[in-house]
């Protein structure tokens, strides 16, 4: 519940200055402290502060599922991170629209849910019944239903965004708007 107190303006407000004021800070806000709401907006409109408070919940997916994946071992958890990184970048290209970089995380948190399905079907399958096998199949295939949504969400966007390019003829402009070309590969 919203805190009904009045908020310091954010000038008064004082942010923490070292990592003990910082910690401590964190703890309070961990613990449902609605009086640190105004140092809170304060430091969250700086955009490096939005993962500190947990903002950046496509992270948290992804390190949820990590962790559940891999347990603590440190070289997996490195080696999905890079995999993941490298998807990223081979999806968003050079210059991608804001809507493209939602969907792009969409796709590779999908694809880290596929890999969950299937590692813990296959982990599972030796000693399994025909209800978890079962359980299993449609994990899986309802993993894959959604990644394959997510992309093809993605693949839309790109197909229906139109660059326009400028034409000068005799002295005047012409835009015109072209698809844009898909490659395979």
């Amino acid at each position: 519940m919203a805190s009904t107190k009045a908020a310091l303006p954010p000038a008064e407000v004082e942010v923490p200055k070292t990592m003990e004021e910082l910690r401590a800070l964190l703890k309070r806000t961990q613990a449902g402290d609605e009086t640190t709401v105004p140092v809170v907006r304060k430091m969250l409109s700086n955009p490096a502060s939005l993962r500190m408070f947990g903002g950046k919940l496509a992270d948290q997916v992804v390190s949820s599922f990590i962790k559940a994946m891999g347990g603590d071992n440190v070289g997996f958890r490195e080696a999905v991170l890079k995999k993941l990184e490298q998807m990223r970048a081979e999806l968003l290209g050079e210059s991608s629209t804001p809507i493209e970089r939602v969907l792009v995380e969409r796709v590779v948190a999908c694809w880290l849910q596929v890999q969950d399905a299937e590692l813990r079907a296959a982990q599972g399958q030796k000693d399994a019944s025909i209800k978890q096998a079962d359980f299993h199949q449609r994990r899986m295939d309802a993993t894959n239903k959604r990644f394959l949504a997510a992309v093809k969400g993605l693949a839309l966007v790109r197909k229906f965004a139109v660059p326009v390019l400028q034409v000068n003829i005799a002295k005047k402009q012409v835009n015109v708007a072209a698809p844009v070309a898909v490659h395979a590969g």
